[in-house]
């Protein structure tokens, strides 16, 4: 049976992880789309950008959270 991922890759390497900018969950900071051969392995994070005391900022979000509408402050969007 294949592992999940990859152990060189953030969802298969549990020291590549981050946190949920709204629920603290803790995802994988790849947020790119899996490998063809890791089909079953859906995206778990959305790096979002907004506005962090007047700077722009990259906010890691979880599925659940953008899933759910959850965008970070001052949300930048697809310009």
């Amino acid at each position: 049976m294949p592992i999940k991922g990859s152990a060189y890759r953030a969802e298969g390497n549990t020291t590549l992880r981050s946190l949920c900018a709204n629920c603290g969950k803790s995802i994988p900071t790849e947020v790119g789309h899996a490998h063809p051969l890791d089909e079953a392995v859906e995206q778990e994070t959305w790096g979002l950008v907004g506005v962090l005391h007047g700077e722009r900022s990259v906010f890691a979000t979880c599925a659940v959270c953008h899933d759910a509408g959850w965008r970070p402050p001052a949300y930048a969007g697809m310009n």
